[in-house]
């Protein structure tokens, strides 16, 4: 009873915590706006880059944004970053304020003879790494498996794929990975592996489930993980949701789950106030993109940083 009763306080405290850092956040945003604002004043002009699987979710977070702050003008970039003064790059750089996470599985195409020929064997991380990546000096001398000799392997190319995610969850570079690698937005990834009956991929989460029926896209198979019992269960029948909901509480060596946030120059205020409405208002919307949450505790934390990175500006 007292370890529930002092479980339900800490909450509270986190909750009202979070709470007035973005009041103090919000206060003081208002202050310098309202002091550097002239009658005539341009809206600035922001630019964004976020990778392709995230950016119906940023979308989502500049409409919202816009209809109670019309200070910037936004404006969605691809290629090379440009690192402005006035960008903002959706990135897992490790000085980027986090705002949400994203998971990456692998797939192939449903129907095909690649999910035949994997069938009911489970994949550990061990056999993951084997499938995938070619042989490094440090693993012992093996023969390829069927499954290995067989299967044809497709990745994404650009420098904001899944597959990065990936290759880092196995501590392998990118280069390691074995047979095919594509070119531009990771959902070319699908089509790829549906002309080839032999082939398989690793996609996140928003590329290989529907957004809106919050499905398996119909095309596509997730290979079989040796995970525990509940997660079986939700991998081979749950919706979007019972995923991110599993992820979010429970780690596993077969899925890679990586951070996902904003690097910026914090010494501007207009990019400043929007990093903050992401992270009291924004984070609402991740699931129905299909990222995961932050916890409350770790918003807090990302909120603080950028309150105390403005207050050092001043």
């Amino acid at each position: 009873m007292k370890k529930n009763i002092f479980t339900i306080a800490l909450i509270l405290g986190l909750q009202l915590s979070l709470t007035a850092v973005a009041q103090q956040s919000e206060i003081a945003l208002q202050r310098h706006t309202l002091k550097e604002r002239t009658p005539h004043a341009q809206r600035e002009k922001v630019t964004l880059r976020v990778p392709d699987f995230a950016r119906p979710l940023v979308e989502k977070w500049v409409e919202e944004y816009q209809k109670t702050n019309m200070e910037a003008d936004f404006q969605f970039i691809s290629g090379k970053s440009q690192n402005t003064e006035n960008s903002l790059a959706l990135t897992t750089g490790n000085s980027a304020v986090l705002v949400a996470r994203y998971a990456v599985l692998p797939v192939t195409t449903r129907g095909s003879e690649a999910e035949q020929l994997v069938g009911g064997h489970a994949l550990n991380a061990k056999k993951l790494k084997q499938l995938f990546f070619v042989n490094d000096d440090l693993d012992d001398e093996r023969k390829e498996g069927k499954l290995e000799q067989r299967l044809h392997i497709v990745t994404g190319n650009s420098p904001l794929s899944a597959s990065r995610l990936y290759a880092k969850k196995f501590h392998q570079e990118t280069v390691n990975y074995k047979g095919k690698k594509i070119s531009g937005d990771d959902s070319y990834l699908n089509l790829a592996i549906s002309r080839d009956p032999l082939s398989v991929t690793v996609n996140s989460l928003s590329n290989i489930f529907d957004l809106e029926s919050r499905q398996l896209r119909q095309t596509l198979a997730l290979l079989p993980l040796d995970v525990d019992k509940q997660g079986r269960q939700v991998l081979s029948g749950g919706s979007l949701d019972d995923i991110l909901q599993l992820l979010e509480n429970k780690h596993y060596d077969e899925i890679a789950v990586g951070d996902i946030g904003f690097e910026y120059n914090r010494a501007n205020s207009v990019l400043t106030s929007f990093v903050q409405w992401v992270l009291q208002n924004g984070t609402q919307y991740v699931h129905q993109y299909g990222l995961l949450q932050l916890s409350q505790q770790e918003l807090l934390a990302q909120l603080r940083r950028t309150v105390q990175h403005e207050l050092a500006q001043k």
